[in-house]
């Protein structure tokens, strides 16, 4: 089954470890990950993402919890841990080390978008910027004419016909 469109965005690294069998349910049916997830009222993308951000026995501890807390005994088998152990190693790999990216830290989000003070300040410093260039501009003396002398008005139009003499 594809997920709906509106979760294709967050990627298709976590489909492995969603769409993994977990057991079947009373009526035999297979549940995976994401429905289980999903009947506990989690978010099950949010709740990769999270797994995949910790180490894998933090990742494990937390999904040996949440399958051991599934209603339907038959799911989760004999052993909550090995189930859990089996399923975050589907998981995409992460970074084992202690120091991250200030990307990852802030969440990719933030790598991706400027963070919205850094706007209004750009913003602040271009309003500045226009309003004193129309105040320079409205303010300034009006240009010095080299005379003050009063030029005549250019002839009407001028025909090209010769000029009529008086008396005729």
């Amino acid at each position: 089954m594809k997920p709906p469109a509106s979760f294709s965005a967050l990627g298709s690294d976590f489909d492995a470890f969603l769409y993994a069998t977990i057991g079947a349910d009373r009526n035999g049916m297979p549940l995976s990950v994401v429905s289980a997830l999903a009947r506990m009222d989690l978010d099950p993308w949010h709740e990769a993402a999270g797994l995949a951000d910790v180490s894998v026995d933090t990742a494990t501890g937390k999904l040996t919890s949440l399958l051991a807390a599934l209603s339907d005994p038959i799911l989760t088998g004999p052993s909550p841990g090995i189930t859990a152990a089996r399923l975050i190693a589907l998981l995409p790999r992460r970074l084992e080390t202690n120091s991250r990216s200030p990307a990852t830290k802030c969440g990719i989000a933030a790598a991706i978008h400027p963070p919205s003070r850094m706007n209004v300040i750009l913003l602040a410093i271009y309003m500045i910027l226009m309003l004193g260039t129309q105040f320079a501009l409205m303010h300034r003396p009006p240009p010095a004419h080299a005379g003050t002398a009063h030029v005549p008005a250019p002839p009407a139009a001028a025909s090209h016909a010769p000029p009529v003499a008086p008396g005729k």
